[in-house]
């Protein structure tokens, strides 16, 4: 009579291990929800503060007193330092409600493994079911920070202004009609501003229109961001669409866009200079620069370079960084070859 006891052992364990592993991914998951819960409404009272401190801010500039104009920029230099600390927090949260994300995928692959696979190779293993959907879900997440940024500097800081500013004119408009006109004005010109990069915005969310040519889509890109920017921008990529995919050609483009966006947030840049090097397409710029070796470390999170980079290794190229404060930097990648 066959040994059951000793001939189901093993699967036994097996189940016991992996019930394990499933329940120890679970609570992690549990967790992690807690603490994004804990940091979401943290956030949200560090906003509200904000909300209230801007308040305080736009009634004491009110005043015309040497008294009052001190304390109101001692205030201003309180409210701009909080600013910065919520942009830093609300990209904290993302990355811990992508982790937790990542998570319940993990937590639900391992408990419900694919019987048809009964032996798996080493490729099995690295394109298993749980890889392809964790590296959808990174690439989306990482897109949907980037785009949070983008409004979060641009259309939502407008329209935040513009809210203050009709505020304003409220208390103004009776007493003192001359300046509700200035005022006016000023605000006329800010939501134009405003409209125009909402415009840019969407512009860069089109699919890259390459089926001119990649060297004639760049020329138009670089264009566009002159003129909206008023940065002197040089192009000299002939010769750039020669070997590459249509798929190729829209990489180097997303590429390009988020270069000039990081020029235009981080570099103070009166110039870009955007050519071809041999096999390497560079984008340079005359900005203020930055440490190359904390990017490295991980003690700066700058989602644009990582998007490049991942851009980069998704068309089978590489993309370095050279910069040095106060000497400018240049992107260079590394187009592949045919």
């Amino acid at each position: 009579m066959p040994n059951t006891t000793e001939a189901g052992a093993p699967a036994t364990t097996f189940d016991r291990l992996q019930t394990q592993a499933t329940q120890s991914v679970s609570r992690s998951t549990r967790r992690l929800r807690d603490l994004a819960a804990e940091y979401r409404r943290l956030h949200r009272e560090q906003l509200e503060d904000w909300v209230r401190m801007r308040a305080r801010l736009d009634s004491q500039q009110s005043g015309s007193t040497q008294a009052g104009n001190a304390a109101a920029e001692r205030l201003r230099a309180r409210h701009d330092t909080l600013a910065r600390e919520l942009a830093t927090s609300q990209a904290r949260l993302k990355r811990i409600e992508v982790a937790a994300r990542q998570l319940e995928l993990v937590a639900s692959y391992l408990g419900n493994p694919d019987p048809s696979v009964d032996e798996p190779t080493l490729t099995d293993v690295d394109e298993s079911p749980a890889a392809v959907p964790l590296r959808i879900i990174q690439a989306q997440e990482g897109e949907r920070q980037r785009l949070a940024e983008v409004i979060h500097d641009g259309p939502a800081q407008v329209l935040t202004n513009a809210i203050f500013q009709v505020e304003y004119l409220d208390r103004v408009i009776d007493d003192a009609p001359r300046t509700a006109r200035d005022e006016l004005a000023f605000l006329r010109t800010m939501l134009r501003d405003g409209l125009d990069e909402v415009r840019g915005f969407i512009a860069d969310l089109r699919p890259p229109a390459v089926d001119v040519g990649l060297a004639k889509a760049i020329a138009d890109q670089a264009a566009a961001f002159a003129t909206r920017h008023g940065l002197v921008v040089e192009v000299e990529v002939d010769g750039i669409d020669d070997g590459l995919t249509p798929d190729e050609k829209a990489s180097v483009l997303r590429i390009l866009q988020e270069a000039l966006q990081n020029v235009r947030k981080h570099s103070a840049a009166t110039r870009v200079r955007i050519c071809l090097e041999g096999g390497t397409f560079v984008i340079g710029d005359n900005g203020r620069g930055f440490d190359v070796m904390r990017l490295a470390s991980g003690a700066s999170h700058n989602f644009g370079l990582h998007f490049m980079r991942e851009r980069a290794e998704l068309m089978g190229a590489t993309l370095k960084i050279e910069s040095r404060q106060g000497e400018g930097t240049r992107i260079l990648l590394s187009l592949p070859s045919r």
